[in-house]
């Protein structure tokens, strides 16, 4: 009887250094997950770094976990293809202040929303003078964890902005869906890929156009 009663204290022993550890892993691997662009934040006190390239052209990003739900940041951009439009080929060089909320997170699903304003240059080309915009783009992201390592994400956006030229000022109206993914190489080295397409509709002197719009980026983003 005795050592009926020492077997079940050992084997009651051993249950629940079982569930502690595997209560300690699942909350080390929710308080390790962070993203960049799926609607989880990078983390309260955290700072990541990301590089990306494609099209339009070259993006540097620095992010600041605010808090637990808030990230601030900057990014600089070296575009060949101005804010993504597709029907013309021209430099440009943006700086943008970097803004996220997480206001959704289920464990299984994340949403925030992003707000990056910021100004851009750009050259026409031709000889024409070098033209000065403003960005106020806006934007909702959404997160899937598949597993503590791949996040599917998808997006919806309005990357407005102004043209102030020599003698027009242009409004641009882009409408963004987009869809990507995030793939954690180790706790803090994460590679992404973010697609986004949709029209921008210009307006100007009371008349309107539209461009087909594309951002297709891969990157690379570390946590320090």
């Amino acid at each position: 009887m005795r050592a009926a009663k020492l077997n079940a204290v050992g084997w009651t022993a051993v249950f629940a250094l079982s569930l502690g550890g595997l209560a300690s892993a699942q909350t080390t691997a929710t308080t390790n997950h962070w993203t960049v662009d799926s609607g989880e934040t990078v983390g309260a006190g955290n700072n990541v770094v990301r590089g990306q390239v494609g099209f339009p052209g070259l993006w540097a990003d620095l992010i600041h976990g605010l808090d637990p739900t808030t990230d601030i940041g900057g990014r600089l951009q070296l575009n060949y293809g101005v804010e993504g439009l597709t029907d013309t080929t021209k430099f440009e060089m943006g700086f943008q202040f970097l803004a996220r909320k997480k206001f959704v997170d289920t464990g299984k699903f994340f949403f925030a929303a992003t707000f990056n304003p910021g100004f851009l240059f750009w050259i026409p080309g031709h000889g024409a003078d070098t033209r000065f915009g403003i960005l106020f783009p806006v934007e909702g992201q959404f997160g899937i964890p598949i597993d503590p390592k791949l996040t599917l994400n998808a997006s919806f956006g309005l990357p407005m902005w102004v043209d102030f030229g020599n003698s027009t000022t242009i409004f641009y109206l882009p409408i963004m869906f987009g869809g990507g993914v995030e793939y954690l190489l180790e706790p803090n080295l994460a590679l992404t890929f973010k697609l986004r397409v949709g029209p921008t509709i210009e307006i100007a002197n009371g008349g309107s156009a539209s461009s087909f719009t594309l951002n297709a980026l891969f990157g690379v983003a570390y946590k320090f």
